[in-house]
C-alpha cells in the first residue's frame, strides 16, 4: 500500500494547485467586477476616490483578497483519499484499481490481497504528472476580459456626478488649499515682523489678542483669515503708534532738534565730530570722538590742532550748556496751552510745578494734559542730555593740554562717549521701530486689500481705504505723523539725516528735427483776399476727350489719308499747350490789407 499512497499524495498534490489555480481566477474574475462597480459608483455619484492612491489601494486590496480567498477556499475543498484514488483511476484509465485498492484495504481474504496487488503494480506503472498535468483554467479569459473592460470604461464613462458630491467636494479642498496658503503667507509676514520688532527691542503684548483667539473657533474662510490678521495688525500697528509717540521718540526728538541748533567752532579736528551732532548722527559722532582719542593716546595731534580741539571745545560746551537753559519753546507751549508766562517760566524749569499747573488748567483737556506732560518731560530730558555733553566737553577742555589728556578728561570723554553710544542705540531702535511700523502698514494694506473691503472689525476702515488716497490739504506736517498720504503727516517713514539738497544740473539741447513730407493732420481757415486763377482742368478734359475721339476716327478710317496730319497737329497743338498751363505755377496770394 505505501506505492498506492505515494502516487494518491502526489495526485492529490497536483489536484490541489489545479483547483487553487481556477478558485484565484474566478475570485479575481469577482474582484475586477467589483472594481468596476466601484468605478461606475465613483463616476456617477462622484465618490471620493483618487487616483492614483486610492485606486492603487483598491487594487492591491482586491489582489490580495483573491489570493487569500483561492488559498483558504481550495485548503478547504481539497480532495483527500478515496476521491482522489477515483480522480486518478478516471483520469489514468485504471479501472478503479486504486480506489477499489483502499475500499478493500483492511480485508483479509485473497480477493482483496490479489486487487490490492493488481493496484499496487498499476500504481508503480502509472505517470501522474501525465495523467494529471497542470494546464491553465478555462476560465482564465474572464479576469482579462474584465480588466480589459475596465480599462475602456476608464477612460469612457465621463463623471457624471449627479448628487454634486464631487463638486461639494472639490469646493471644499479648493478652500482649504487657499486657508493653507494664507496662513503660510500670514506666518511668514508676521515672521518678518517679529525680526524686525526684535530689532526695535519691542514686545507687543498679545494677551487680548491670545484670549479672543480661544473665545472664537478656528478661521473656516481664507477671509476669516484675513480678517484674523488684519485684526492683529490694526492691534500692532496702534501699540508701535502708540510706542512711537512716546518718551522715547519725543526725547530723542528734542535732542535733535536741540542739535541743530548747534554752530560750527571753528576749524579744527573736532569740526567733523560737531558736523555730525548738528545732523543728529551720534554713531558718526562717536566714530569721531574715538578717532580724537586715539590720536590724543597715541600723541599724533599736533599742539596747534591741540589748542584748536581744546578751544572747540570749550564753545560747544557753552552752546550746549546755552540750550540744556533754553526752556523758551517749552515755555511757549505752555502758554499755548493757557498759562501765563510766569507760569510757563516755573513750569518749564520744575516737573511739579507742571504738573500743578496743568491740574489747576481746567481749559485742557485729559489727553491734552497728558501730551503735554509727555512734551515736557521730553524737553527736559533733551536739556539734560544737553547739560550733561556740555559738561563732560568742559571737563574735556580744562583737562587737556600740549601733553594731552589728562586721567579726569579721558574719563570724561569715555562718559561721552557712552552717552553717544545711548542716543545711538536709541536713534537705531526708533529705525527699527519706524521699519516693524512700515512692514506692518504694508501687510495690513495687503491683507485689506485681498480682504476687498469685508475684513470687519479694528480693520475694517484700513481694508476699505486701502487703495484709495487721500486729498492734499493745508496742515502743520513738522514732528507730526499720521496714516494718510494727505493733511498733517504723510504716512509713516524713515527719518531725514541730511536737510542738505543734492546736486542738480539742467542742460537744455534741442533736438535736431527735419520737416519732410507726410499727411495732413490739420487745415484751418483764415481771412484774406480771394486768389483767382485760371482753371485748366476742364480744358485739359476736353483736351483729353477729343484727342481720344480723333484716334479713333483715324483707326476707324471715318477721316480720310490726306486730312489725318493737319488733324493730329491741331490736337497735339492742343494737348501741349493743355500741359503747359497745367505745369505754370499758380500766382502769389495777395496780402489783406
Amino acid at each position: 500500500m505505501n506505492e498506492i499512497r505515494r502516487v494518491l499524495k502526489l495526485a492529490a498534490w497536483r489536484l490541489l494547485v489545479i483547483d487553487l489555480f481556477h478558485t484565484f481566477a474566478v475570485m479575481l474574475s469577482a474582484a475586477i467586477a467589483a472594481l468596476i462597480l466601484t468605478l461606475l459608483a465613483q463616476r456617477l455619484f462622484g465618490l471620493a476616490i483618487d487616483f492614483p492612491r486610492d485606486w492603487g489601494l483598491l487594487g492591491l486590496l482586491a489582489l490580495a483578497l483573491a489570493v487569500l480567498g483561492s488559498l483558504t477556499w481550495s485548503l478547504i475543498r481539497r480532495s483527500r483519499g478515496v476521491t482522489v484514488a477515483r480522480e486518478l483511476d478516471e483520469r489514468a484509465d485504471l479501472r478503479e484499481s486504486l480506489s477499489t485498492a483502499l475500499c478493500v484495504e483492511r480485508s483479509q481474504d485473497a480477493w482483496a490481497r490479489a486487487v490490492i496487488e493488481t493496484a499496487r503494480d498499476k500504481a508503480m506503472r502509472v505517470d501522474v504528472r501525465r495523467a494529471i498535468p497542470f494546464a491553465a483554467p478555462r476560465v482564465w479569459p474572464v479576469p482579462l476580459a474584465l480588466a480589459l473592460a475596465m480599462v475602456v470604461l476608464w477612460f469612457a464613462v465621463p463623471t457624471l456626478d449627479l448628487f454634486g458630491a464631487l463638486k461639494t467636494r472639490t469646493a471644499k479642498q479648493e478652500e482649504e488649499k487657499r486657508i493653507i496658503a494664507v496662513q503660510t503667507e500670514v506666518k511668514a509676514d508676521q515672521q518678518k515682523l517679529d525680526e524686525l520688532l526684535q530689532k526695535a527691542r519691542v514686545q507687543l503684548d498679545n494677551d487680548d489678542a491670545s484670549s479672543e483667539a480661544t473665545d472664537q473657533k478656528a478661521p473656516q474662510t481664507p477671509d476669516e483669515v484675513r480678517r484674523a490678521a488684519v485684526k492683529k495688525l490694526t492691534n500692532q500697528v496702534d501699540k508701535l503708534n502708540e510706542l512711537r509717540g512716546g518718551e522715547k521718540a519725543k526725547q530723542l526728538e528734542a535732542i535733535k532738534q536741540a542739535m541743530k541748533q548747534l554752530k560750527q567752532p571753528g576749524p579744527g579736528p573736532m569740526e567733523q565730530l560737531s558736523k555730525a551732532l548738528q545732523k543728529g548722527d551720534f554713531g558718526a559722532a562717536k566714530e569721531q570722538l574715538e578717532e580724537l582719542a586715539k590720536q590724543m593716546a597715541q600723541n599724533s595731534m599736533s599742539p596747534e590742532d591741540k589748542a584748536k580741539a581744546q578751544e572747540q571745545m570749550k564753545k560747544l560746551a557753552a552752546q550746549l550748556d546755552k540750550l540744556a537753559k533754553d526752556r523758551q519753546n517749552l515755555e511757549k507751549q505752555l502758554q499755548q496751552a493757557g498759562l501765563s508766562k510766569e507760569q510757563a517760566q516755573k513750569a518749564a524749569s520744575n516737573a511739579q510745578e507742571l504738573k500743578k499747573a496743568l491740574e489747576e488748567n481746567k481749559n485742557l483737556s485729559e489727553s491734552e494734559k497728558q501730551e503735554l506732560m509727555k512734551n515736557a518731560q521730553a524737553q527736559m530730558a533733551a536739556s539734560e542730555q544737553c547739560d550733561g555733553m556740555g559738561e563732560k566737553l568742559g571737563q574735556m577742555a580744562k583737562n587737556m593740554g600740549q601733553e594731552g589728556m589728562s586721567q579726569e578728561g579721558q574719563q570724561a570723554m569715555e562718559s561721552l562717549a557712552g552717552q553717544l553710544s545711548d542716543m545711538e542705540m536709541m536713534d537705531k531702535e526708533l529705525d527699527a521701530m519706524d521699519a516693524a511700523m512700515g512692514e506692518a502698514r504694508r501687510q495690513l494694506a495687503k491683507m485689506g486689500g485681498q480682504c476687498e473691503g469685508s475684513c470687519n472689525g479694528d480693520g475694517d476702515e484700513f481694508a476699505e481705504g486701502s487703495q484709495k488716497q487721500s486729498p492734499w490739504k493745508a496742515g502743520e506736517s513738522q514732528n507730526k505723523q499720521g496714516n494718510g498720504l494727505g493733511g498733517p503727516g504723510q504716512a509713516w517713514g524713515g527719518r531725514n539725516r541730511d536737510d542738505t539738497d543734492a546736486p542738480v544740473s539742467i542742460e537744455k539741447v534741442k533736438s535736431p528735427t527735419k520737416q519732410g513730407g507726410g499727411p495732413i493732420i490739420g487745415s484751418r481757415l483764415v481771412q484774406g483776399d480771394q486768389v483767382r486763377g485760371e482753371s485748366v482742368a476742364e480744358f485739359s478734359q476736353a483736351v483729353t476727350a477729343a484727342t481720344k475721339a480723333n484716334t479713333e476716327s483715324m483707326d476707324f478710317t471715318q477721316v480720310s489719308r490726306e486730312l489725318q496730319g493737319t488733324i493730329k497737329h491741331y490736337f497735339g497743338t492742343l494737348e501741349s499747350k493743355s500741359k503747359a498751363k497745367s505745369a505754370a505755377p499758380a500766382e502769389p496770394a495777395k496780402e489783406s490789407k
